[in-house]
């Protein structure tokens, strides 16, 4: 971390060399698709005006993913006592089977409003040449919110985390 000095001289290098290479970065992250990206970072986000991101009906499925001990029953009744409508559940709770879930039928399917992961395999369908399955979804714009479901350190699917993240979720209007 740099201290405020090294902060300032930094502030003042950047701010002599920016006019002249401010459209050259701006066509980079254009091309490289990290426009919104810099543009959210500097706080300037409102400057691209409206966007056209693909966005879901707020009633939406919630789409739970990943190996769990827990049943589905407890999960959905979780739901229930938060006032979420059983049918809006979607879940593959099976390790293996979560490599295999069909993930595309979710781009650009309003229907689907977010999908809660616990732990999958690393590699899956639809992975393209990310990380892991997880990491595709969160990069790309088609598909719902994603989010992560923790406890303590890693990921699992537990009454705790599923019950946090889904009040998180009502909490913030999402769901």
């Amino acid at each position: 971390m740099l201290s405020i000095e090294e902060l300032s001289d930094l502030e003042d290098a950047i701010m002599e060399v920016l006019p002249d290479k401010i459209t050259q970065i701006l066509s980079r992250a254009n091309r490289n698709g990290e426009l919104d990206e810099l543009l959210r970072i500097m706080g300037l986000s409102d400057l691209l005006g409206s966007d056209d991101r693909f966005e879901s009906f707020k009633d939406g499925k919630i789409v739970v993913i990943g190996g769990t001990e827990v049943k589905e029953e407890v999960l959905s009744a979780i739901g229930k006592q938060l006032g979420i409508d059983k049918k809006r559940f979607e879940f593959c709770l099976d390790y293996k089977e979560a490599q295999k879930y069909d993930f595309k039928k979710m781009q650009y399917a309003p229907q689907y409003r977010v999908i809660l992961f616990g732990p999958t395999p690393h590699s899956g369908h639809g992975k393209e040449d990310s990380s892991s399955i997880i990491a595709e979804l969160e990069k790309t714009e088609a598909y719902p919110r994603v989010e992560r479901l923790i406890s303590g350190q890693e990921l699992k699917i537990t009454k705790t985390s599923f019950r946090q993240k889904l009040q998180q979720l009502i909490d913030e209007e999402y769901i």
